[in-house]
C-alpha cells in the first residue's frame, strides 16, 4: 500500500489527497519538506490531536483549494452550509423572486439540474468525499500506529470521532445521490473501481460506524462541557436516532432519541434567541468557525451566506399566527429599485451585514440540536404505536410552547397528530441541513408538494436525486448514473 502523506497547514493536518477534486485518490509522491508520514503523526497523543483537529477544520473551513479559490465558504462545503443552501432551493424553502438564470441556485430552485449544469451538486459530492477520505486516513492511521506514547484512551477518541464523521458524510451522500461508492480505505488500489453500493449497504455501514464509535467516546464535552465543538457519545446517539428513523427502525430511533433527551444535566430546550449561541445547552454538536476567514469574519458560513437568500412565500405562509419562530428566525429584506422585498433566514444573527473580521464568535455552526431529537422521538413513538399518541403530543407541545404557541389537544386524531409532526419539523428545522428536502423524500410527499409549485414545472420524479458527477463515472466505470440524467 502506498504511504499516507499528511500536509501540515495552518489549521491542522490534512491529507494532500484532500486537495484533489473527485473521489478518493491516493497521491504517489515523495514526502514533501513540510509533511509528516502516518508513523510520525501517531507517535503521541499531541501529534494525533493535530491530525484530529484537521478533520474538523476541513468540515467548517475546507482545505487550501477551497480557501484560495472559492472565497465565500458555505456554498462549497456540504458541512458548512452547502446542504442547507442546495437542498433548501431544491425543496420549497428558498428561492429568488426574480426566478432568472442569473441566480446562483437557479437550477436547484427550478428543478433544472442537468449533466451540463450540475449546480452545486458536484461541490456537495466532492466535499463530502474529501471529508470521508480524511476520516478514513485517521482510522487507518490509528489502527496501524505502534507507538506506546500514543495512549489507548486517545486512540479510542480519534477512532470514535473519525468514524462518526465518516458516517455523517455517507448519510448525506446516500440521501442526496442514493447509489454511491462506499469507500472505506484511502488506498487508491482499493477505491478506484468501486461500484455503486445499494442504499441498504450504505446505511448498514453508517450504523456500523456509529455503533462502533459509541464504544470509544466519552459522555462529556471538552473544557468541562463549556463548548460542544467535538463529537461525543451523545452526538453519536443523536445521529443513530436519525438514521434509525430514516431506515424505519422506529423502536431503536425512539430509544436513542430518548437516551439523549434524558440527559437533562447536559441538554435543554433554549429560548429562541439562544438556540444557536456558543453557550446553548440545546446544542449537541457544533462546528467552530475561524473568525479570520475573508470575507465572513466572525460569522458562521451559513449566517454569512443566508443574508440575501429569500424564504419562499409558501414557507412563510406555513407559520401559524403567533408563532414566535417567524419573528425570531426570519429577517425582512427591504425592497428597492433592484432588490425585491421579502424575508431571509435569521437563525444566525451574525451575517454579511454585521460581521467583524477577527471579532468575537458568539455563535458556532450547529450540526445537531435537541429540538430535532424531540421531533424524532415523537415521530418514532407514533409509528411504534398510535397508543403512544399522548406522549407524542407532549413532545410536540414542548417545541410549540417554546415558540409561544398553544399546546395541541390530546383529542386530535391519529392523522392529525401525524400531520402535526410534519408541520413542526417543517417550521422548527427550516433552513437547516436540508431537513425539509430529506423529509419530503423519505415520506414520499415530494412529488405531491413540489409538482404544485409553478416555477418547478415540468416536475419529474428523477429530480429527487442529484446526478452522479459525470467525471466520476468516467474515472470509475462501474458507477451508474441516476435515472433521468
Amino acid at each position: 500500500m502506498k504511504r499516507i502523506v499528511f500536509n501540515i497547514i495552518a489549521t491542522g493536518v490534512l491529507l494532500l489527497g484532500l486537495l484533489v477534486t473527485g473521489c478518493n485518490k491516493m497521491l504517489d509522491i515523495k514526502d514533501p519538506v513540510n509533511s509528516i508520514t502516518t508513523n510520525q503523526v501517531f507517535q503521541s497523543d499531541d501529534q494525533a490531536a493535530v491530525a484530529l483537529n484537521g478533520l474538523y477544520s476541513y468540515l467548517i473551513s475546507g482545505g487550501a483549494k477551497e480557501v484560495s479559490s472559492y472565497g465565500q465558504l458555505g456554498n462549497d462545503l456540504y458541512s458548512a452550509g452547502g446542504i442547507t443552501l442546495a437542498a433548501g432551493h431544491s425543496a420549497d424553502e428558498l428561492y429568488h423572486p426574480a426566478l432568472d438564470g442569473g441566480y446562483d441556485y437557479y437550477v436547484e430552485t427550478t428543478a433544472r439540474i442537468t449533466l451540463l449544469n450540475l449546480g452545486y451538486s458536484q461541490k456537495l459530492w466532492n466535499s463530502a468525499y474529501k471529508g470521508i477520505f480524511n476520516a478514513n486516513a485517521l482510522i487507518e492511521g490509528v489502527k496501524g500506529a505502534t507507538s506506546k506514547e500514543f495512549t489507548q484512551a486517545y486512540r479510542k477518541r480519534v477512532l470514535g470521532e473519525a468514524l462518526a464523521v465518516r458516517a455523517m458524510g455517507y448519510f448525506y451522500l446516500v440521501n442526496l445521490f442514493e447509489k454511491i461508492p462506499l469507500a472505506l480505505s484511502i488506498d487508491y488500489n482499493n477505491t478506484q473501481y468501486l461500484p455503486s453500493a445499494s442504499p441498504d449497504a450504505v446505511y448498514q455501514q453508517i450504523i456500523n460506524d456509529l455503533e462502533e464509535a459509541l464504544g470509544y467516546l466519552s459522555e462529556n464535552y471538552d473544557g468541562n462541557n463549556t463548548e460542544r465543538i467535538r463529537i461525543n457519545k451523545w452526538y453519536v446517539k443523536a445521529m443513530l436516532a436519525r438514521v434509525y428513523l430514516f431506515t424505519k427502525n422506529y423502536e431503536k430511533a425512539w430509544q436513542q432519541a430518548n437516551d439523549v433527551i434524558s440527559q437533562t444535566d447536559l441538554f435543554k430546550l433554549e429560548s429562541l434567541d439562544n438556540v444557536f449561541s456558543t453557550s446553548s445547552r440545546e446544542v449537541i454538536f457544533q462546528l467552530k468557525q475561524s473568525n479570520t476567514v475573508n470575507p465572513r469574519g466572525n460569522a458562521t458560513p451559513e449566517g454569512y451566506s443566508m443574508t440575501a437568500r429569500y424564504l419562499t412565500p409558501v414557507l412563510l405562509n406555513a407559520f401559524e399566527a403567533g408563532d414566535n419562530r417567524k419573528t425570531a428566525w426570519t429577517r425582512p429584506i427591504a425592497g428597492g429599485p433592484f432588490t425585491p422585498a421579502g424575508f431571509s433566514p435569521n437563525k444566525y444573527k451574525i451575517n454579511s451585514n454585521n460581521f467583524v473580521f477577527g471579532g468575537q464568535r458568539t455563535e458556532y455552526y450547529v450540526v445537531m440540536r435537541l429540538a430535532e431529537l424531540y421531533l424524532i422521538r415523537a415521530e418514532a413513538n407514533m409509528l411504534r404505536s398510535a397508543a403512544n399518541k399522548n406522549a407524542v403530543i407532549d413532545d410536540l407541545n414542548a417545541i410549540r410552547e417554546r415558540a409561544g404557541l398553544n399546546g395541541l389537544s390530546y383529542a386530535l386524531t391519529n392523522q392529525q397528530v401525524t400531520d402535526a409532526i410534519a408541520q413542526e419539523r417543517r417550521i422548527e428545522l427550516f433552513a437547516e441541513w436540508g431537513h425539509r428536502w430529506l423529509d419530503l423524500k423519505r415520506t414520499n410527499k415530494a412529488t405531491e408538494v413540489l409538482s404544485q409549485i409553478g416555477y418547478k414545472q415540468p416536475w419529474s420524479q428523477h429530480e429527487l436525486l442529484y446526478p452522479i458527477p459525470p467525471d466520476e463515472i468516467l474515472r470509475a466505470n462501474q458507477l451508474s448514473q441516476n435515472i433521468g440524467y
